[in-house]
């Protein structure tokens, strides 16, 4: 980027001291990295759209420190005083102490007026002239009339403003974020939800994650797919900073599960929709946590057969299972063993069958279906039993999880 003058390879090679084998290597790296994230080089520098650059240079700064231009406290003071304006409900303090999340953005802003002679073009953005109708574009061209053009003592003219707008909506900031009404987010979900991109999306998880109206309707799903939404404008995906590191040996079994199929699914429709480049897996891992959150959502209860001659007896060791293991779904059920044909004790499936020790005698345990374990408890010794619970409640919620993905 910064070969102005157009100098040799060569020049290179000397300068940092490279055999010319390593050299070659080193920019070839370079070269298909840059493919990657949609870049090139040019007579021995980095090209591509302007905005695309940009990206690049900010990603560099805020996660690597490489800091291609030296931004100074006056530019810096002046993106906070931006930000600052724009949003009543934070303080400096708050700003300052969340330097680490938000870099990206504000080097973004900054390269605005930083590298003014560059201009940007847009006119690949799909959902721009929509996403202009939301309240949200005029308030920041407001506010840069208002706070950027005096500061700066400049002009920003529409393609400035557009380029502010693309940092406002791929990237995580404090911009107005006090200010949306739930008017405003519907008219953001009818633009993001009939996007073609993202409605293909939705059809690939319900065919291949079985992600029924149910699911796809619910806030935390929406929510999920307006932060995917995001990362795909203009296919700026690979150049989006995350900031959580993604260690596959840390998850379970079926996160692991659920993350592979994911991953697919998202090949598949990355492919189908000429997306040209690969999403992360700290991307997929983000779309598969939430995936996993909502379907957590529907796994079902867990039956308990609580078997006893009392009412008195039952509602005292329901009401304590669902008090001490509040964080899982129970459906304590009564089998009263005086007053019902035990037959049909034997022919429920999917249960815990919790028992008295004093009614062993009367069940026969073979005749339980395999799917029905048994554990003999009395009322009083329920923490004895706490960690055995424990693991039957999670084999029973890891069977229902795995039953939904397949």
């Amino acid at each position: 980027m910064n070969n102005l003058e157009q100098l040799p390879f060569s020049a290179f090679i000397e300068k940092n001291y490279h055999s010319i084998a390593n050299a070659y290597r080193i920019r070839n790296k370079a070269e298909k990295y840059l493919k990657h994230i949609g870049l090139k080089t040019y007579k021995h520098q980095i090209a591509g759209p302007e905005y695309r650059i940009r990206f690049f240079i900010a990603m560099l700064y805020s996660q690597y420190g490489v800091k291609y231009y030296s931004l100074s406290d006056d530019d810096i003071r002046i993106a906070h005083q931006f930000i600052l304006a724009s949003n009543h409900a934070i303080q400096p303090k708050l700003l300052e102490t969340t330097t680490d999340d938000f870099l990206f953005f504000e080097v973004l802003l900054m390269l605005t007026w930083v590298r003014r002679e560059n201009n940007v073009e847009l006119q690949d953005w799909e959902d721009l002239a929509a996403l202009k109708q939301l309240f949200i574009y005029q308030q920041l061209v407001d506010y840069v009339h208002l706070n950027l053009e005096q500061s700066l003592n400049t002009f920003f003219n529409q393609t400035k403003l557009d380029y502010i707008f693309l940092c406002y909506c791929t990237t995580n900031n404090f911009l107005f974020s006090d200010q949306w009404q739930n008017e405003d987010i519907k008219a953001l979900h009818q633009i993001i939800f009939t996007n073609k991109q993202i409605k293909s999306l939705l059809q690939h998880l319900a065919q291949k994650l079985r992600l029924v109206k149910e699911v796809i309707f619910t806030r935390n799903f929406r929510v999920a797919i307006v932060y995917f939404y995001k990362k795909c404008i203009l296919n700026l995906h690979s150049l989006l900073p995350e900031s959580n590191p993604f260690l596959f040996n840390t998850l379970n079994t079926n996160q692991k599960v659920l993350f592979n199929q994911v991953q697919r699914m998202i090949d598949v429709w990355r492919t189908a929709n000429n997306i040209p480049y690969f999403f992360t897996k700290e991307q997929i891992y983000f779309l598969t946590n939430q995936i996993e959150v909502i379907y957590q959502l529907f796994i079902p209860e867990i039956d308990i057969t609580i078997v006893t001659n009392t009412i008195s007896e039952y509602e005292s060791i329901a009401l304590k299972l669902t008090t001490t293991f509040n964080h899982y779904k129970l459906n304590p059920k009564v089998f009263m063993i005086n007053a019902e044909n035990i037959e049909q004790l034997y022919q429920n499936k999917n249960t815990i069958v919790l028992i008295h020790p004093k009614f062993v005698t009367f069940i026969d345990e073979t005749k339980l279906l395999a799917s029905s374990p048994i554990i003999k408890l009395a009322i009083d010794y329920l923490p004895t039993y706490q960690e055995q619970l424990i693991q039957l409640f999670k084999q029973f919620n890891n069977r229902s999880f795995l039953a939904l993905l397949n």
